[in-house]
């Protein structure tokens, strides 16, 4: 799925054109003196409040944060295998909520002398609040630079890399035992803005089920907001229902997410975890792709397709 600006931003061959390629992604703090900005920025510009970001600080200083070099540069990391994968040296990387901003890659992008720019989003699935975020600032930035043309790869989860990485992690976890509940889990999104996403995320869920061989398993959705209505049940509530159903070991599969971050090694090994532990059961969750050489040949060739069209 793909998006053309409509300014400026027909479909043409990477060979007519000097093109870079930019992968987006969301930012993580590097130090707690970066949680205010970052938080400020996710909230598009509202000020967290003093017990807000004492909470924040709480789940980053529980995930170790501050002493991962690999959680603060998992984007970099991305961008680096990408980049060999791609054999390219026209790749930037910008987040979306930290620096390197948006606005400092797009200057680099036109300091450079690039006349297009294809754009790709680490997140496999497109959402109104996820891909579309990055897509409306980027066309905002844009209105500054008339003779850069842009498209945008709107979701590539639909790739067999992305279905045969976490196929082989799912077969890897022995997830055929009788007592064993599977639950696949993506990001929530408001319910107002659900559109194609919840279709889509289910149908990945099913055909990796399908693969495996799996004929009891769960979707979830994890991570919303503490306020409005969010895609539902939550992962919380389908783990609860596994237990009820007989589940002793509970295998986590947050297919929807590309690496470990807050939402991850929080959200589900430190609050999901718990609530697998204190019922007496087993908690496991499947390893993150992260810069991982096959998961990141999906969002290659999304990108070397859209070259060739």
């Amino acid at each position: 799925m793909f998006m053309k600006r409509a300014v400026n931003c027909g479909l043409v061959k990477a060979d007519n054109m000097k093109q870079a390629i930019l992968l987006l992604s969301f930012g993580t703090p590097r130090q707690p003196s970066d949680l205010l900005p970052y938080l400020t920025s996710i909230r598009r510009g509202k000020i967290p409040t003093e017990r807000e970001l004492k909470v924040l600080t709480a789940r980053y200083d529980a995930i170790g944060q501050w002493d991962n070099k690999l959680l603060q540069t998992m984007g970099e990391e991305q961008k680096k295998t990408l980049k060999s994968l791609l054999a390219i040296d026209a790749m930037y990387l910008a987040y979306l909520h930290m620096p390197n901003s948006m606005e400092q890659a797009v200057e680099s992008i036109a300091a450079a002398g690039y006349t297009s720019i294809l754009c790709i989003v680490t997140s496999p699935f497109y959402s109104m609040i996820g891909t579309g975020a990055y897509e409306r600032k980027l066309h905002s930035i844009l209105r500054a630079y008339p003779r850069i043309s842009c498209e945008i790869i709107k979701s590539w989860w639909n790739r067999p890399q992305f279905f045969e990485y976490w196929r082989s992690q799912l077969m890897a976890a022995n997830p055929l035992q009788a007592d064993t509940a599977c639950i696949f889990s993506a990001h929530s999104v408001p319910t107002s803005t659900v559109g194609s996403y919840e279709d889509e995320v289910m149908s990945a869920s099913n055909q990796i089920a399908k693969m495996v061989g799996l004929n009891h398993w769960y979707q979830a959705w994890q991570s919303a907001a503490p306020y409005g209505e969010w895609l539902g049940p939550t992962i919380e509530s389908v783990i609860e229902q596994a237990l009820i159903d007989g589940a002793k070991r509970i295998v986590c599969i947050p297919f929807g997410f590309v690496s470990d971050h807050v939402e991850i090694l929080y959200d589900n090994d430190i609050i999901c975890r718990n609530i697998v532990e204190n019922a007496g059961a087993t908690y496991e969750r499947l390893p993150m792709p992260n810069g991982n050489t096959l998961f990141m040949e999906a969002m290659a060739k999304a990108i070397r397709e859209r070259i060739n069209k």
